[in-house]
């Protein structure tokens, strides 16, 4: 029964994987040309050098008056506006186009200084496609003020949500005297907003809050690193297909009662599909306790036909860079660096044997952790902890890097999507976690194109609640796995237990010892000869020896088979606790007993 079950889920996540690769493979056609339509650009005369050239000024009916000073600004010249008493208000605008591709985004930087009698006050920043006076209610500044100000830089407001097509827009700077007991003076300077098509290639440093290193948006480098993303996708993808498909074969031809065959089965696909549902059911579960909790998740995902082409290129992005970034650079390269200096060691403590460049080899061997896949139940110790301890830490730095985009409810399901990735990377490669992440995350992206409309929208969201459902027998056996594997890591870091004899029960001296009686002799047999004393019985059993790791014992015969005729033997003894039998692998021999190196 469970072997159907395992069977249906796994056609289920053949069927969705499908969808995800058919919209990558149409995606150049919307993503090329909404990279060719990347514009940006920004309101004009914003130092008041000269004049108040493109701006205007209104007083609201209020009595207030606005004029350009040519000196006294921060620095040069400024804008003015004079508000005679309490209850008075005016606003300076001017009116800018946005062109190009959406989704756009833009801010308002601007100086303000206050002179006068103000008691109490408000700075109102608005942007919006109306040539009316400011809606404190729709504004995207908003600032209060108790008295004068000399010129301060005001903080930035984001005009992201108001320029939501192309089109002519109005940028106002208003203020309102609520209290004053004169005259106030309101000064304007450096008041520029600057806007741009959302969309750029981006190279971060993974952290919490990312550093930034490099933005560009040239449309050249841009087409070229999304057709580099594509590639690094299909070519991980065909490289695991074919070079698994007997794992995967395996797997599905097995007996029915052979689940654990299927389980456990080798192949990177089979493993991605059974880690993406499991954390699937993890991340359908949270999110209706949330919203039982009365909490609404917020999402900043909100494609529609425009901004389309932007999210298929940015999940794409995220499947490749976000594995790169929090995997190979948080858990590949830490190992990978840790691994080389520890055989540095070795080298120069004990040498290596195998001739000239054994040890150039055996060095370089350590390399093979920065793409994964070199970490298995049976590697030493020390590398199970080093696993261990990168994989939680890059997940925990992997949850809260979406916060700031999702909300902090969104941090506990991205760090059990990032443990899943994690583990996908240090079982079978960078390829299975990058494959991985962009399954999860191109799930409607045929929506994106415009393809199938609410009924396929409500097809996969079944489909996706079917996988979920499936994924919650995969979270408790990977709960389980992950739990004994803890376990069993914890146990070979306990002391070996050394031989102890175990006496067995004392009894009385010369207790009650039976004594030999002679029969009476027969008729005409000669007399027995005279009794002898005969040793009591042992009251002591033999010692028994508890198994001490540290040692071979007598009884064991190691599976040792000579070389042909002409090769010379190849023994090994480790120097830790001599052991005999060992796995070599890049020049080195690891003691399947204890563990070590040698």
């Amino acid at each position: 029964m469970l072997s159907v079950l395992w069977t249906l889920a796994m056609v289920g996540f053949l069927i969705f994987v499908i969808t995800d690769f058919a919209a990558l493979v149409v995606a150049p056609t919307v993503v090329v040309p909404g990279i060719q339509s990347i514009r940006s650009g920004q309101t004009v005369n914003s130092g008041f050098d000269f004049d108040a050239g493109n701006w205007t000024f209104d007083p609201s009916g209020t009595g207030a008056s606005g004029a350009y000073r040519s000196a006294g600004g921060n620095l040069g010249g400024f804008l003015e506006m004079t508000l005679p008493s309490a209850g008075a208000h005016g606003y300076w605008w001017q009116a800018f186009r946005v062109d190009g591709s959406v989704p756009f985004t833009g801010a308002v930087h601007l100086d303000l200084e206050i002179a006068g009698g103000l008691n109490s006050g408000r700075l109102i920043v608005a942007v919006d496609s109306a040539n009316s006076p400011p809606d404190p209610n729709v504004a995207i500044g908003f600032v209060r003020f108790t008295g004068p100000t000399s010129w301060t830089a005001m903080p930035r407001f984001l005009a992201d949500g108001r320029l939501a097509d192309p089109g002519l827009y109005y940028l106002k700077i208003a203020f309102f005297a609520d209290s004053a007991t004169g005259p106030v003076s309101v000064g304007l300077d450096n008041v520029r907003l600057a806007w741009t098509t959302d969309a750029a290639v981006v190279v971060y440093v993974p952290a919490p809050a990312p550093i930034v290193i490099l933005f560009t948006q040239d449309q050249t480098l841009f087409i070229a690193y999304f057709a580099f993303i594509a590639a690094v996708i299909l070519l991980v993808a065909g490289y695991h297909l074919v070079r698994e498909r007997r794992e995967v074969w395996t797997a599905f031809r097995a007996p029915l009662e052979a689940i654990g065959t299927r389980l456990k089965s080798r192949s990177a696909w089979i493993a991605l599909g059974q880690v993406w549902m499991a954390a699937t059911f993890f991340q359908v579960v949270f999110f209706y306790l949330v919203l039982a909790a009365g909490i609404s998740p917020s999402s900043p995902v909100q494609p529609t036909l425009q901004t389309g082409w932007y999210w298929l290129y940015a999940l794409a992005n995220a499947g490749v860079y976000e594995e790169f970034a929090f995997r190979l650079l948080l858990i590949g390269l830490p190992m990978a660096i840790g691994s080389v200096a520890l055989r540095v060691l070795e080298v120069n403590r004990h040498g290596v044997a195998g001739g000239p460049g054994a040890a150039g080899r055996y060095i370089a061997g350590a390399w093979r952790y920065l793409v994964g896949g070199a970490v298995r139940r049976d590697s030493s110790k020390e590398t199970l902890v080093a696993s261990w301890a990168f994989l939680i830490a890059s997940s925990a730095i992997f949850g809260l890097a979406h916060a700031p985009g999702w909300g902090w409810w969104k941090v506990l399901p991205a760090m059990v999507a990032g443990l899943g990735f994690g583990y996908l990377f240090l079982r079978h490669g960078i390829g299975a976690a990058i494959l991985a992440h962009f399954v999860n995350d191109y799930a409607a992206a045929l929506s994106y194109e415009g393809f199938g409309g609410e009924a396929f929208i409500l097809l996969l969201n079944l489909l996706v609640l079917g996988l979920a459902i499936a994924g919650a027998g995969f979270f408790a056996w990977y709960a389980i796995v992950a739990w004994r594997h803890f376990r069993a890591l914890i146990e070979r870091f306990r002391p070996p237990m050394r031989a102890v004899a175990m006496p067995g029960a004392s009894a009385p001296y010369l207790a009650a010892i039976p004594q030999p009686v002679a029969a009476p002799p027969d008729p005409g047999q000669p007399p027995p000869p005279g009794q002898m004393w005969s040793a009591p019985p042992s009251t002591v059993g033999p010692a028994v020896a508890v198994r001490n790791a540290s040692r071979i014992p007598r009884e064991y015969t190691p599976s040792y088979v000579p070389p042909p005729y002409g090769y010379p033997p190849v023994r090994f003894q480790c120097p830790y606790c001599a052991w005999v039998e060992a796995k070599y692998d890049a020049g080195r021999f690891t003691c399947t007993r204890c563990g070590r190196t040698a």
